[in-house]
């Protein structure tokens, strides 16, 4: 750590007014997106490098990434700049967002960062501003940040450092999930466009389970981190705040999927990101929402093109938002050579990277330029990612979303896996309000508790 990076005051100090600053970044991340196929060839270019070493570095790269993702990563992106920087080899490691906050955690507690840089999802980096674990990239963030990274992206930065008095994360990619079915399944029981809205997706589970005599309906019901993504959308979309739990919209959107829940596909108790071969292979015929990525996938499984159907979803009750995910770089405090590390990271930002992520990946791309010179066949999702974009909603990036996680699992299982009584379902929701609000008071103190109670955190709707 340099001397001036030791002077700077702990992003955690003040925590009640920076956390209120924070939700001001998420509010202006509007992405342009344009997901296009046909690139068959990437120009090798070196970008340029900050101060170097002739020094042989082993950089450990931490990601979060679906199996197909993470494959792409390791034999395509990687080797890459490993050809480009043979001096430096990376060593990937493949592991799940909260679990990334842990690792840096101890890294840095153990005095053993090494070379390190993370992508880490953009609502749990917040972990790690408020316990000081990041380094400050004010000084060298310019250097690493694309000079035609989409404006409102850019514009993070700014907020960033008002809210923390310097810049310690800086995008990487967007992602929001899309609904997908099987058109041809929905065509064969009489059902020849997606459902539009909850009202319509009601009718048409039953439909579809009538005719297919089972449920036909999936959902990421596994737990996780995928469950609780999903339902902060449905409750979103319900009117609800997520974050209270118990709120009226919160109580309507777990009553209508309480009864949804009766078309689910039995084996929705293990769906999760990533879980969609089902619909390749028949099991179901509609998929509740899942990563642009899969689109290839589906492919790659033998699902022929025309039976492919993705769309934004139905609208909910009130309103038609979207969640909005995806990742952010960041390089922990402490780290040594830092001259790979930044590097790296501004090799996963450059022109000819994203656009092997728009490619590959179906990634939506913070850097502008990756969008020129690639073939104008538009793929398959770009519709439905235009679409889902243009009501984007964020989760509050507070230091405490992996305990709100934990408890919105408890009551979606108390409710639909369990299946609960459907009286209960407000009493549930409300027991889980206050066990955040314990936890709070314990965690985070008396002040954070109140506000979180008077309803100060919330969907961040832009």
């Amino acid at each position: 750590m340099n001397s001036t990076e030791s002077s700077q005051p702990t992003p955690g100090q003040n925590y009640n007014r920076r956390l209120r600053r924070l939700t001001t970044i998420f509010a202006v991340i509007v992405v342009a997106v344009a997901i296009v196929a046909g690139f068959t060839g990437y120009e090798i270019r070196a970008v340029s490098t900050p101060t170097s070493s002739a020094t042989s570095v082993s950089l450990t790269y931490f990601d979060d990434l679906a199996p197909s993702e993470s494959s792409f990563m390791s034999s395509s992106v990687i080797p890459l700049f490993e050809h480009q920087y043979p001096n430096v080899t990376v060593v990937y490691s493949d592991i799940s967002a909260t679990a990334m906050v842990n690792e840096v955690e101890a890294l840095e507690q153990g005095h053993d960062v090494g070379t390190t840089v993370i992508a880490e999802d953009n609502m749990v980096i917040g972990e790690l501003v408020y316990g000081g674990y990041l380094m400050n990239m004010s000084s060298f963030a310019s250097s690493i940040e694309p000079s035609t990274m989409i404006p409102s992206m850019a514009g993070i930065a700014q907020y960033e450092v008002k809210a923390f008095g310097g810049t310690y994360f800086i995008p990487l990619r967007a992602n929001v999930p899309l609904v997908w079915y099987n058109a041809t399944a929905l065509t064969a029981a009489g059902l020849h466009h997606p459902p539009a809205n909850t009202a319509q997706l009601m009718s048409d589970a039953q439909t579809l389970d009538s005719f297919y005599h089972g449920g036909q309906v999936m959902f990421q019901g596994h737990g996780g981190a995928s469950t609780p993504t999903e339902l902060f959308q449905w409750l979103t979309q319900f009117g609800g705040n997520p974050i209270a739990f118990n709120d009226t919209g919160d109580i309507q959107a777990f009553q209508y999927l309480y009864n949804l829940s009766a078309y689910f596909n039995p084996s929705y108790t293990s769906g999760y990101w990533g879980s969609y071969t089902g619909l390749a292979n028949g099991a179901y015929s509609i998929l509740d929402y899942q990563w642009p990525y899969i689109y290839s996938n589906l492919v790659g499984l033998g699902m022929p093109n025309s039976a492919i159907g993705v769309y934004a979803g139905p609208n909910g009750t009130v309103n038609s938002d979207h969640i909005i995910g995806g990742d952010v770089l960041a390089i922990p405090k402490g780290v040594t050579n830092l001259w790979a590390a930044q590097t790296f990271s501004q090799f996963l930002l450059s022109t000819p990277v994203q656009q092997m992520f728009i490619e590959n990946l179906s990634w939506p791309a913070v850097n502008q330029a990756a969008y020129t010179g690639l073939n104008a066949s538009l793929s398959k999702t770009y519709g439905a990612i235009e679409s889902a974009l243009s009501n984007p909603v964020f989760r509050p990036p507070v230091p405490w979303i992996t305990e709100w996680n934990t408890l919105m699992d408890n009551a979606w299982s108390t409710i639909i896996v369990n299946h609960g009584s459907y009286a209960s379902i407000a009493s549930v929701l409300s027991n889980e309000h206050q066990q955040l609000y314990n936890y709070l008071v314990a965690n985070f103190g008396q002040t954070t508790a109140t506000e979180y109670n008077e309803g100060m955190f919330g969907p961040l709707i832009v």
